[in-house]
């Protein structure tokens, strides 16, 4: 337990420092690209890191979990076909994306979109092996750069332009996301990521591989959905500044859920292949320990946030209140749904996450034809928490019934509270 403790402790040092530099960031763009600009900045970058993520086909995970398990098998060609794969099939998806919306300011810059595409794949395949360390180390060094590289090269567009357009804070972001790209390159090359570290176990066949990576797909396509279908519809349904409004709603939201994101990262490092009995003690303590304490910020943000939102944005972001506090539940309450889910992932059944991804999200696709015109924004951000819920509610009932496991608690323990504050000063 000490070695998944000290990889969190980091994980959450990085996380909260990837939090304050993102939110920066977010409130730079919006205040000077407003909420058109803001709203194209966030489509563009919608369809890029969808496409990349659909791309992934799950080879990262697969990798991870075969290498974790000391799998035999040629994990240098893996790596390369698979890099390189995921890069072309995402420039070609962002291409098909921007078909979804109508906003020719878009379609004027199809050839940053694809590019910027592609190397968010490579950035994202790469950013998913470094997992195979589990002291996640390189894992949040990464991390920590993309942001704070976006909020570096974001500081002279400033100086340099008196009006900065969204297609420039693309291009600085681009370079970023590169610059990653070759430190991720260069870690797998000093680490020979290719060469089992322990005695190699019974080969796996490529099907295998291949299956393994498409469960991991088809969760994180419902996935994808789950989380981003409130997006695509009002990017084809609404205006650029309707989507402009909801999407920083969703993103200033989604930084509650920096906690529970970095919990299941380490968890997943930390198990995958391995020991169940621990993994499942594991995955249960760190749900017990962030559910309620999460559920509480979240209504402290929700009550203040008609307040600090129009303080930090502007009064032209105020329409972004209501669903600003819908999301902030919704975001604890699938990240603790994700958390519990890693009890399956890490143990090589990702089938369950399937299930209950594929459960949740029938009666979303039954409500979506049905939403209203006005206050459209509302009625996404609570199909987004319906959805959540049920989410949490299958994950519950696939552990208690399929594996036979007690229900996990919902309230820390003293000892919970004890561990977190030596975690806290371990890390400093």
């Amino acid at each position: 337990m000490s070695s998944i403790s000290k990889a969190f402790g980091k994980t959450l040092m990085t996380t909260m420092g990837m939090t304050v530099v993102g939110f920066i960031s977010s409130v730079i763009n919006a205040r000077i690209l407003g909420p058109e600009g803001r709203g194209l900045l966030s489509a563009a970058l919608l369809i890029c890191t969808l496409s990349a993520s659909v791309a992934q086909c799950g080879m990262a995970s697969s990798y991870v979990y075969h290498f974790g398990a000391a799998r035999r098998f040629s994990y240098l060609r893996l790596f390369i076909f698979s890099i390189l794969g995921v890069s072309a099939l995402a420039a070609g998806l962002s291409a098909a994306g921007l078909q979804l919306s109508h906003a020719m300011e878009l379609h004027q810059i199809w050839w940053l979109i694809l590019t910027f595409a592609a190397f968010t794949a490579s950035q994202t395949y790469l950013f998913s092996l470094t997992q195979l360390h589990s002291n996640l180390h390189f894992f949040n060094v990464l991390r920590f750069a993309q942001v704070f590289g976006n909020l570096l090269l974001l500081l002279p567009l400033l100086l340099w332009f008196k009006v900065v357009t969204f297609e420039q804070v693309m291009i600085a972001q681009l370079l970023v996301l590169i610059g990653l790209t070759v430190c991720g390159l260069w870690w797998t090359r000093e680490n020979r990521i290719w060469a089992l570290k322990e005695e190699p176990k019974e080969p796996v066949r490529t099907w295998m591989v291949v299956r393994y990576g498409l469960h991991q797909q088809g969760i994180g396509l419902l996935g994808i959905f789950l989380i981003n279908f409130d997006k695509l519809f009002l990017l084809n349904r609404g205006t650029i500044k309707e989507y402009g409004y909801y999407a920083l709603a969703f993103t200033t939201s989604r930084l509650i859920g920096a906690v529970q994101e970095s919990v299941s990262v380490a968890l997943f490092s930390r198990f995958a292949g391995r020991d169940e009995q621990q993994l499942s003690q594991a995955v249960r303590n760190a749900f017990r320990m962030t559910f309620m304490p999460l559920m509480t910020v979240a209504a402290i943000g929700a009550a203040v946030a008609p307040w600090a939102l129009t303080l930090v944005y502007g009064k032209a972001f105020a329409d972004m209140t209501i669903p600003f506090a819908i999301l902030l539940f919704e975001c604890v309450i699938g990240g603790s749904s994700w958390t519990l889910a890693q009890r399956f992932n890490a143990a090589g059944q990702p089938g369950l996450v399937l299930a209950r991804q594929f459960v949740s999200i029938m009666p979303v696709l039954i409500a979506i034809p049905f939403l209203p015109h006005e206050n459209t924004y509302v009625y996404l951000a609570l199909l987004m928490l319906c959805g959540a819920c049920l989410r949490l509610i299958m994950t519950i009932v696939l552990s208690v019934t399929k594996l036979k496991e007690p229900m996990p608690g919902f309230l820390p323990t003293k000892q919970d509270i004890a561990m977190v504050r030596k975690l806290l000063t371990r890390s400093k």
